[in-house]
């Protein structure tokens, strides 16, 4: 072989030593270019989880931390379950069918300890409330919630036949002082149609109680200046006038579930105003029950009197 034939096939060596050493080279370039993009994309999608996660995560607990706490004297319709004694256990077969009692009361008195004033039939003392609250509790009554009595109005709901409401006129100190106590030994829901001007939000800052709700018996309408019924004033004011008091007795008691008439005096244009004002249900002083189909701004209820024994008691809520 001669020298240019050595020559040749060395060079041909060298080229294909060289070819494959960078076809090698280019592999191991790719492979690595390869599993840099997939590293980097599966980092891309892992910082995109997280930041989805974080975002969840941060919006959960914004809604968290804007939850507003419910005041002890706010809705009825926030009161624990577990306040209602028993349970809604009325059936197709099984419920109250002679209406609703909505019971009405006003004052208490500790015999023990009279008030000075004349004790009319608005009264009921203290013992005598406890013996009747005993017997709703020992007989397992269920206490719907307002709610509840606009749905069973509209036909929406059924109740057991052991079913009723209390509801306590004007808010006075010696209804507080005495009867918040056996509200709440008894663990009975309650409402308290509250004065506004009669210290409203002291009473309500000083008597918040899970068994007891605050609702409007008006801001400043509890008083006279009309001239039908018993002369309050709520007829004779004008529809603004009458809105006005009514949304200021809602923002003092935080609630707009029920609401009471002023002695018991309305015209249409007040079952407007009451409507306007954004109130589920509104109760009068005229006697009955509540019944499937009521008006739910003209509900009637049954008043409590003064020495009424047990037995009567017993007779008008069942």
């Amino acid at each position: 072989m001669n020298r240019k034939s050595r020559e040749a096939r060395l060079r041909r060596r060298r080229y294909t030593l060289i070819r494959n050493t960078m076809i090698i080279v280019l592999v191991i370039l790719l492979s690595s270019l390869a599993g840099l993009l997939i590293y980097q994309k599966n980092e891309a999608n892992s910082a995109q989880q997280t930041k989805k996660e974080a975002s969840v995560k941060k919006t959960t607990s914004k809604k968290v931390n804007t939850i507003k706490k419910v005041p002890k004297q706010t809705t009825e319709s926030y009161i624990n379950k577990d306040v209602q004694r028993g349970k809604n256990t009325a059936t197709e077969e099984n419920h109250k069918t002679n209406g609703l009692a909505i019971c009405m009361y006003h004052y208490i008195y500790d015999k023990n300890n009279p008030p000075k004033e004349k004790l009319n039939n608005n009264y009921i003392e203290v013992h005598a409330l406890e013996e009747e609250l005993k017997y709703l509790t020992e007989n397992n009554y269920y206490f719907p919630t307002w709610s509840e009595v606009r749905q069973y109005v509209d036909g929406e709901l059924l109740l057991p036949k052991k079913s009723v409401v209390l509801s306590f006129d004007d808010g006075t100190y010696n209804f507080l002082d005495l009867g918040v106590p056996l509200f709440e030994k008894y663990k009975i829901p309650v409402t308290s149609f509250l004065i506004g001007t009669k210290e409203g939000e002291k009473k309500v800052k000083k008597y918040a109680s899970e068994y007891m709700t605050f609702q409007s018996h008006s801001y400043n309408m509890h008083r006279g200046g009309g001239n039908i019924g018993h002369g309050g004033i709520f007829p004779a004011l004008s529809h603004d006038e009458a809105v006005n008091d009514l949304e200021k007795s809602i923002q003092l008691t935080g609630n707009n579930d029920a609401f009471a008439y002023p002695f018991g005096d309305y015209t249409d244009s007040c079952v407007k105003a009451v409507k306007d004002a954004g109130f589920k249900c509104a109760v009068t002083t005229e006697y009955g029950r509540v019944k499937p189909g009521d008006q739910p701004l003209l509900l009637p209820r049954i008043r409590m009197l003064k020495d009424q024994s047990l037995k009567s008691f017993i007779n008008l809520v069942e």
